[in-house]
């Protein structure tokens, strides 16, 4: 044989998976897309969990553009698995049930309720129903009174023509039964009939307290999957701009930052919030019905350590009911709120209270605007929202089965992560504190006439956001059906630079930054981020630096012991394209998380140094605020200025 004809040939066949693979090769070489360069530290694998939509030309990031990266977070990344667990499920009442129930308009017994109570005679179980009523507070008086009437009587069942009842019953002349119901009658102030509803879309923001988006999706993916049926818009790149949930809440509601609240119409903590101009009073001029509840009100957003309102704030104000019925038959209570009042879990109360509200208002043809706020599933433990997921899906699953969204526009919204615990001393917690979820969802006949709008706020889906731009987004609800396109490129045209918020239905800017969106570095998440050694000089200077600001914050008070740094739990240095000032000086960021003595606080800090080049001078100090990470409890139960009892330990 000759030499060729002694060589093996493979197999043409073969030849194709080698040339695939070398146009794969090739492919990526030429064209894909430069990645950001950053620390393994930051990277977190693409999502692969539910509500997740890969995007390749993304390369591992949540928000790509010009000005802001933020990157995916996995739900169930290593680093955090170990935080994630099952809650037990709560058993209000020793699991005994209720006696009574209500719907939009009377209170009726639950016969097969009647055997847990050990009513064998009917004849015998006397019941009667007291209306009670918001007081207005005196001078410096807690806006948590209410009035009562006399106790009216019924047998079984009874209409009920007032907002708010106590019903307590007796059986064998034995105190066996005491509840709280809410109502939403027609107020006489809001009887005018809209004939032309055309011209108005209802707003309906529902709020939970302190669930990052990624946490959303790890705890609660029956809601998260009905929102996506619902055709939702989900923000991916919503960055809170301040520490807790009233900072948080303001701009959303006034368009204001706290300091500048603060320099308006709310000057001292002793001051009421009557003067401010929130949003719901805008809608109230347009003739809207207005709504604003929360639940574990103790704590809410305008009553802990402050003074409320002097007249109420809406038409419709459930917080005096919700003080009152856990202040009378709250049970379970557990960290910071009670999970039951008498055999309901206090959330599903609040969403029933809702439910009415808007079942009212469609009756009656009257438009809306409705704020709840509900923290008692939430607030305290990142693997509670898990015990609400089935619950809040049907109850959006319900707004849509009763019309309500036909007309209505829902936002769900959250206002920071999990702020505490063993998650927040890991770097994906410390991200997901600062993204809390968002979603929006417009009526499919809006979605269809007003394209430029819905396509706007689809794109913003991927850009960072903050709460400054959803009052932009809730004022041009005041007039939705004027976004035409030639108003919404007009208003962009006009725009004289950069502005602090922007209505969601206008495209925000791809190269807008923290520093542009009026973020703090310390609340960032646009950020390369690169862990420096505990021991290093720069960890030492920040961590003197920070103690001294503490130090100084509870200079003053005497009530509160002098802090001392016990360690440096972690540090890391930031990176943004915006370091750089006139090519003169620079500066860098460093997050430093430090544990403090007595009390073994432990606090995260964003510590800026600036650096002036040539003279080998530098100067510190602290962007944002100082975050405490862990809870503080009784420590600080001798202050009541809400601002320094996450920093003093009572002597």
């Amino acid at each position: 044989m000759d030499g060729d004809e002694l060589r093996w040939r493979p197999p043409v066949i073969l030849l194709i998976p080698i040339l695939l693979c070398c146009i794969f090769i090739f492919y990526v070489d030429v064209f894909q897309l430069t990645t950001l360069n950053i620390s393994s530290t930051f990277k977190l694998p693409p999502p692969r969990f539910l509500g997740y939509v890969e995007d390749n030309n993304l390369n591992d990031y949540l928000i790509k553009t010009e000005g802001c990266r933020i990157p995916y977070m996995d739900p169930l990344d290593p680093s955090i698995v170990e935080f994630i667990t099952n809650e037990k499920q709560v058993l209000c009442n020793k699991n005994k049930p209720p006696l009574f129930k209500s719907n939009l308009t009377s209170l009726h017994v639950i016969d097969s309720s009647l055997k847990y109570y050990k009513i064998h005679n009917e004849s015998a179980l006397e019941c009667c129903y007291t209306v009670f009523k918001r007081v207005v507070p005196n001078f410096k008086e807690n806006d948590n009174k209410v009035e009562y009437g006399e106790c009216l009587p019924f047998y079984r069942d009874v209409n009920i023509d007032d907002e708010f009842v106590k019903v307590s019953c007796t059986y064998k002349s034995k105190q066996i039964y005491t509840d709280f119901f809410s109502f939403v009658p027609i107020k006489p102030t809001l009887t005018t009939q809209y004939s032309d509803s055309t011209s108005l879309l209802n707003v309906l923001v529902i709020g939970l307290d302190a669930v990052s988006r990624v946490n959303l999706h790890r705890q609660m993916p029956k809601t998260v999957q009905v929102l996506k049926e619902m055709e939702a818009v989900e923000f991916l790149g919503y960055n809170k701009v301040a520490d807790n949930t009233f900072p948080n809440l303001i701009p959303i509601l006034t368009g204001l930052s706290e300091n500048e609240l603060a320099e308006t119409c709310w000057r001292s903590i002793n001051d009421r919030f009557d003067n401010c101009s929130f949003i719901w009073k805008n809608f109230s001029r347009k003739n809207y019905a207005t709504a604003f509840g929360e639940d574990s009100a103790w704590m809410g957003m305008f009553n802990y350590a402050k003074f409320g309102f002097t007249v109420q704030p809406t038409d419709y104000f459930w917080d005096p009911f919700n003080y009152r019925s856990e202040k009378e038959i709250g049970n379970q209570h557990k960290m910071n709120v009670y999970q039951c009042v008498g055999s309901r879990e206090v959330y599903k109360v609040l969403l029933e209270y809702i439910e009415k509200f808007v079942l009212r208002m469609r009756q009656s043809n009257i438009p809306f605007f409705g704020f709840f706020w509900g923290s008692s599933l939430s607030h305290d433990y990142l693997n509670k929202p898990k015990l609400g997921d089935e619950h809040y899906a049907n109850f959006f699953g319900d707004l849509v089965r009763n019309g309500i969204l036909k007309n209505t526009v829902l936002l769900f919204i959250s206002d920071h992560g999990i702020r505490w615990g063993g998650i927040r001393a890991t770097f994906q917690g410390r991200m997901e504190e600062r993204l809390p979820f968002l979603f929006m969802v417009l009526p499919s006949e809006y979605r269809e006439n007003h394209h430029l709008a819905y396509s706007n706020l689809k794109r913003n889906a991927r850009r960072l956001i903050t709460p400054f731009d959803l009052h932009e987004t809730i004022k041009d609800l005041l007039n939705p059906y004027a976004l035409t396109q030639n108003f919404i490129n007009s208003r962009a045209e006009n725009r004289d630079g950069d502005v602090r918020g922007y209505s969601l239905f206008e495209l925000i800017p791809s190269n807008r930054t923290c520093l542009s969106a009026n973020i703090a570095s310390h609340w960032c998440t646009c950020q390369e981020s690169t862990k420096i050694d505990n021991n290093s000089n720069i960890a030492v200077e920040t961590g003197a630096f920070a103690i001294d600001y503490l130090n100084n914050k509870l200079s003053g008070y005497a009530e509160c012991a002098k802090l001392a740094l016990a360690n440096v739990h972690n540090i890391h240095e930031h990176s943004t394209k915006e370091q750089f000032i006139h090519g003169k000086s620079y500066y860098l960021d460093y997050t430093i998380v430090f544990e403090t003595v007595p009390g073994n606080g432990i606090f995260e800090a964003t510590i800026r140094k600036h650096v002036k080049n040539g003279e080998n001078t530098s100067y510190f100090n602290v962007t944002g605020t100082i975050s405490r990470i862990n809870l503080y409890g009784s420590q600080s139960l001798c202050m009541t200025e809400f601002h320094i009892k996450l920093y003093c330990y009572c002597v």
